[in-house]
């Protein structure tokens, strides 16, 4: 069985819980009480504040600083989790925060990819293969669905849902909920259309995407999705719509935009 690898000039404290095959890496720092899987990696000057979990496989990129207090004035010093999922590569300089809440852990999911600089505020829940580029930036309580991807240096106002498989382009400024499955660009966000090669690339085609077309379109028009086909992404779109929203949605605009998303 492989040995826990610490670099000599990292400072661990002897609260973390390291699995037999961590390896922390040059004047990282790792605070207890915190937990560290099954081959995970700690980069150079890398930072884990107490109250992290990490699954197994994650990497932790140089000078990336996990756990750190919620910037919330109403936080008063609570335990409180920040959680990553298995085999989330988190790159050089991100910033991840604990929650607010002692029952909800901030929450990062499986199979992410988060890109160098970016930051996830408090209570942020981002699932299952993800991927937020360079210098996204998620206020608190955000909420990400699964396979999401968020273009660089793109904001996401506090409270706003952004759906399984949407694609939000670069230096968007989004303060409404994002579709899923749609492609929303702009200062404020809004809805083009379908993230027709996010679909393609998880084989959503034939009438399955036929479907969403036509679900897109009605939500578009302000009419209810009674009647169309019963597939897995529709039913997905209906229970998007019917979930609590703070932030109500981002609006939709009409034809192709003239850039690259």
């Amino acid at each position: 069985m492989s040995q826990v690898a610490i670099h000599p000039t990292a400072v661990v404290s002897p609260k973390a819980h390291l699995a037999p095959d961590v390896k922390i890496g040059p004047y990282a720092v790792v605070e207890g009480p915190c937990e560290l899987g099954p081959g995970v990696e700690v980069g150079p000057h890398a930072v884990i504040h107490p109250y992290v979990r990490l699954a197994a496989g994650v990497r932790v990129g140089p000078h990336a600083v996990l756990g750190g207090l919620p910037q919330d004035l109403s936080f008063k010093g609570q335990e409180t989790w920040l959680e990553v999922g298995e085999n989330t590569v988190l790159r050089e300089g991100v910033i991840l925060h604990r929650s607010t809440k002692e029952e909800a852990p901030t929450r990062i999911g499986a199979g992410c990819y988060l890109m160098g600089h970016v930051h996830v505020g408090h209570d942020a829940q981002v699932g299952n293969g993800v991927i937020l580029t360079q210098s996204v930036a998620l206020a608190g309580h955000v909420e990400i669905g699964d396979y999401a991807v968020v273009g660089g240096l793109a904001g996401i106002h506090q409270f706003v849902r952004v759906g399984s498989r949407a694609m939000v382009g670069g230096l968007a400024k989004v303060t409404r909920d994002v579709l899923p499955f749609s492609l929303a660009d702009g200062s404020p966000a809004l809805h083009y259309r379908l993230n027709t090669v996010g679909l393609r690339r998880a084989g959503i085609h034939g009438e399955r995407y036929r479907a969403l077309e036509q679900a897109f379109r009605a939500v578009r028009e302000g009419r209810p999705l009674e009647g169309l086909p019963d597939t897995e992404e529709v039913q997905m779109l209906k229970a998007f719509l019917a979930g609590p929203s703070r932030r109500r949605l981002s609006g939709f605009v009409r034809g192709e935009p003239d850039f690259e998303v």
